[in-house]
């Protein structure tokens, strides 16, 4: 699996345009967002899930697009006969 490389550009625009922490990230308005330099709607979809993945602490496995292996087999279990 890949990174998610338009997740980082737009992550980086994010630092140009002066939003630094994850705390100013995740408090972005819908105005604040729309002000970016030559935003796109799939720029404010991306900022909508990075904001998602701050606040559930999991931007390295939004980024790298992994997801934690007990993530992966959840309900595995439940295949079997009874």
């Amino acid at each position: 699996m890949g990174k998610n490389q338009k997740a980082i550009k737009v992550l980086q625009r994010l630092f140009d345009a002066g939003y630094g922490t994850e705390k100013e990230i995740v408090n972005m308005t819908m105005d604040e967002m729309l002000a970016l330099p030559g935003v796109n709607v799939a720029d404010l979809c991306i900022i909508s899930e990075l904001q998602k993945s701050i606040k559930a602490n999991k931007v390295i496995s939004y980024l790298s697009k992994k997801t934690e292996a007990r993530e992966e087999t959840k309900g595995a279990d439940y295949g079997g006969t009874t």
